[in-house]
């Protein structure tokens, strides 16, 4: 029994000379040290800090570069390119983060044909502009525009617009004016006939030129029902005598009057139509 015991303890105690053996001809692990992984990573921070400091400049300039270049976002057909350049010469080189967006908006929107504008930084050195442009739908007044909302706006080439329908009328009636003039203008249309101007005097009363070529004294009330009467004495005459009426009058209550360019069938009065 006991050499049994002293064989199991002569095992035992060779296998932990093995042991230890074999973990002295292995390398010592270093034991991990969280104080030097901050100290390294800290030193990192520091390092880049110093680096940012001494080349702020040069980092800043990258960032911010100025605007220099223009991207049209849409095409324009009242607006010129050079007009746009003149109208940004004075905020174009400016930094990317200190350009002044509204003001382009507002320089922008102040030109005549521009009806609003949309203005877009793109980085690191470029503007996107989409502009909405005026559309004109009638003349106004003696110098001034409409567009389609009844609103004036007046152009420097107001002259180029002469094929657009003339409108006239006190201040503050446009509305009421271009709704009138599309009233009219429906009436017409199937006649052959085109509306060139409409006027609305201070008293209410309405003038229309047809054609360029005559005018009609409407009145103040009942103006399509009256334009509707001197449309049935149109269509019932000759071309030929059509051709020669100089003006006419609906302002009566049954009838109409015309004036004939040729004086002999002058002051001619169509009654009962």
């Amino acid at each position: 029994m006991m050499a049994r015991q002293t064989k199991s303890t002569a095992g035992n105690a060779r296998t932990r000379k093995s042991l230890a053996t074999s973990r002295a001809r292995q390398p010592l692990k270093p034991r991990a040290n969280p104080r030097r992984g901050l100290i390294v990573f800290g030193c990192c921070v520091f390092a880049l800090l110093g680096m940012l400091v001494v080349k702020r400049d040069n980092v800043a300039a990258f960032v911010n570069r100025p605007i220099t270049k223009v991207r049209m976002e849409n095409p324009w057909n009242r607006v010129s390119a050079a007009e746009i350049r003149s109208l940004l010469a004075g905020h174009m080189g400016q930094g990317f983060f200190e350009f002044n967006v509204a003001a382009v908006q507002d320089d922008l929107e102040a030109h005549p044909w521009i009806a609003g504008a949309s203005v877009q930084r793109l980085w690191p050195d470029s503007l996107a502009l989409f502009l909405e442009e005026e559309v004109p739908i009638a003349r106004w007044g003696d110098s001034g525009v409409l567009n389609q909302r009844a609103e004036v706006f007046v152009p420097p080439e107001v002259d180029s617009l002469a094929s657009l329908p003339h409108l006239v009328g006190p201040e503050g009636s446009q509305m009421q004016v271009m709704q009138q003039y599309q009233a009219i203008n429906e009436q017409l249309f199937p006649a052959g006939l085109r509306l060139s101007k409409l006027e609305l005097s201070s008293r209410g009363s309405w003038n229309i030129t047809i054609n360029n070529e005559f005018e009609i004294a409407v009145g103040r009330t009942q103006i399509l029902d009256r334009l509707q009467r001197f449309l049935r004495f149109y269509e019932a005459e000759p071309a030929m005598r059509t051709a020669t009426i100089k003006s006419a009058d609906l302002r009566y209550g049954n009838g109409v009057a015309i004036a004939f360019k040729n004086e002999e069938l002058a002051e001619i009065a169509a009654s009962q139509l």
